[in-house]
C-alpha cells in the first residue's frame, strides 16, 4: 500500500477530454517515488475518481526545473496496485483513492473545483 505524507493540487487541467485536477502525492515510504494523480468528476453523480497515475522517478537535484519530458515520469495508471499483497489491484486503488481524497481539505476542495466548474 502507498502511504501519503502530503498531497496538494498542482492545477487543473485535461486528460482525455476529462476536466482534472492534477495533484501532488509526496510518499510516506522511502523509496516509494512521489505521484502526479489527476482526478475528475465522473457522471452520473459527480463521484470523484482518479483517472490517471504517473510516477515521477524525477530528482529534485538533477531535475529542478520540473521537466515532464523525459523518462523520469512514468505512466502508471494500470500498473500501480497490480503488485498488492492480500488483496486485489481493485480494493488497493479504491483504498488509495480513498485515502488520498480524505487528506485534509484535498477531497472538499476538489469537489468544489470539478464539480462546481459544470
Amino acid at each position: 500500500m502507498y502511504a501519503i505524507q502530503d498531497a496538494k493540487i498542482r492545477r487543473l487541467t485535461e486528460v482525455d477530454g476529462l476536466s482534472c485536477a492534477e495533484v501532488e502525492v509526496q510518499p510516506g515510504n522511502t523509496g516509494d517515488p512521489s505521484l502526479l494523480v489527476y482526478v475528475a468528476a465522473t457522471q452520473p453523480g459527480n463521484s470523484l475518481e482518479v483517472v490517471r497515475i504517473v510516477r515521477n522517478h524525477s530528482d529534485a537535484v538533477l531535475d529542478w526545473y520540473n521537466n515532464n519530458m523525459h523518462t523520469a515520469f512514468e505512466d502508471a495508471t494500470e500498473t500501480a496496485f497490480e503488485n498488492s499483497e492480500g488483496i486485489t489491484a481493485g480494493e488497493d486503488k479504491a483504498r488509495f483513492q480513498s485515502e488520498l481524497l480524505a487528506f485534509g481539505l484535498l477531497g472538499p476542495t476538489l469537489q468544489r473545483y470539478l464539480v462546481g466548474q459544470g
